[in-house]
């Protein structure tokens, strides 16, 4: 991930900079995807409310009761809810607990967070003073960079674990590990080790990255001193990525993003 200069290793472990800097530089792209996305929502929020302002009181007819949609969700004994945030609002450091993290409209984790954990509102992010975890629901849209030099294209793979896995091992700029089989939380999947291959020249890449597997738009650009640990997996029939990551990275990453990992369960 770019702009990660203010890492500095502790121990065996690296300390990401601040989340707000760290989401930012990660989502360049979904940024300008969300810019164009808003501007037309407005377009059309704005000629719909023209529209209404024009009908009389008798046309609306009586004022209807106001229904949440949220469903309200039991959580297991011992696991909190993530605080409520405004729109814009960066996530708060947490207390030492369990959460639940909601990763879809109908998948969430249950994880363990140490004190001062920050995690996005919708799941994508998770960080720790020293590991940042990506978790997604790799959708038919998810798949691996046709170029990891230049450009944003992704070409999608799927729909399994082993597709994905494949693709990733088969994408250039890539080294990468032997899969190995692994079980997240009930869910059954491969783990991958990532690193930028060592031959590999991003120097005439564009900002010198290069662009990693996920969803165009969303997918994240790194360094050559990248190195990401990758749980692919099959959760009740949706296929998630777990991927821990760290940039600049010397040697293997952080073992906490495992214990991390090894403390996920799966829940509705």
């Amino acid at each position: 991930m770019a702009e990660w200069n203010s890492l500095r290793e502790v121990g065996e472990d690296v300390s990401p900079p601040t989340f707000e800097s760290l989401v930012r530089t990660a989502r360049s792209r979904d940024r300008r995807t969300r810019i164009a996305a808003v501007t037309a929502a407005l377009a059309l929020v704005v000629g719909a409310g023209v529209g209404i302002g024009l009908r009389t009181r008798e046309q609306a007819g009586p004022p209807q009761p106001v229904h949440d949609p949220a469903p309200v969700v039991e959580l297991p004994d011992g696991v909190r809810a993530l605080p409520a945030y405004r729109d814009g609002e960066e996530p708060r450091a947490l207390e030492a607990g369990r959460y639940r993290v909601p990763i879809s409209d109908t998948l969430a984790i249950d994880v363990d967070l140490p004190s001062g954990s920050q995690a996005e509102a919708g799941g994508r992010y998770i960080q720790t003073t020293n590991a940042l975890l990506k978790t997604e629901i790799a959708t038919d849209w998810y798949g691996v960079a046709e170029d990891p030099c230049h450009g944003d294209g992704i070409t999608p793979v799927g729909p399994s674990v082993e597709e994905l896995v494949e693709a990733i091992r088969n994408q250039p700029g890539l080294q990468v590990g032997v899969p190995e089989p692994v079980t997240v939380g009930g869910a059954e999947g491969q783990y991958l080790m990532v690193r930028i291959a060592p031959g590999f020249d991003a120097s005439g890449c564009r900002d010198g990255q290069v662009n990693l597997p996920g969803i165009e738009g969303t997918n994240n650009n790194v360094t050559p001193t990248y190195v990401g640990e990758w749980w692919i997996l099959d959760a009740g029939g949706q296929r998630v990525v777990l991927q821990s990551m760290c940039d600049p990275c010397a040697g293997d990453p952080p073992r906490s993003a495992r214990r991390i990992v090894g403390s996920i369960t799966f829940g509705q």
